[in-house]
């Protein structure tokens, strides 16, 4: 019996150190352990660049209770007007995760655009599950995130 109890106790502990996505404020937004949205990158680089770029602490702006970051300040002013436009689809979370009912940190260097909309995804591979069927993994995300909601 001391043995088991040992083991549960062991297991619950170390599950306690398990890293999980941070949600810093509904609607939920993907944050490093620093607190910042996306990993601290510039989510407008998406838009007006087509690439993935590193943001600055010196161009910040605050939306949702976090901290976004920005290659310039132009990119912060663009999405300062309009965040909602900007800001990746399900908080930043794995887009292919969530379409499966689960919660895992998008990898900001793995994204897509799709109908208007930026997507991150955990992995290559969730990227690539998504250009097979955007719609329908968009769909079945939305559906878990509207639950998570409540």
């Amino acid at each position: 019996m001391h043995n088991l109890s040992r083991r549960v106790f062991l297991t619950a502990t170390a599950s306690a150190f398990v890293a999980r996505p941070a949600f810093a404020k509904d609607p939920g937004i993907s944050t490093n352990r620093a607190g910042v949205a996306i990993r601290g990158y510039d989510t407008r680089a998406y838009w007006s660049k087509g690439t993935a770029e590193q943001g600055a602490e010196s161009y910040l702006v605050k939306w949702q209770g976090v901290p976004w970051h920005f290659a310039s300040q132009d990119e912060a002013t663009t999405f300062a007007a309009d965040p909602a436009s900007f800001a990746p689809k399900f908080g930043g979370f794995c887009t292919r995760a969530m379409s499966l009912k689960k919660v895992v940190n998008g990898d900001p260097e793995v994204w897509r655009i799709f109908d208007g909309a930026l997507y991150l995804f955990a992995r290559p591979v969730g990227r690539d599950f998504f250009d097979k069927g955007e719609a329908a993994m968009i769909a079945k995300a939305r559906g878990h995130w509207d639950k998570l909601l409540g």
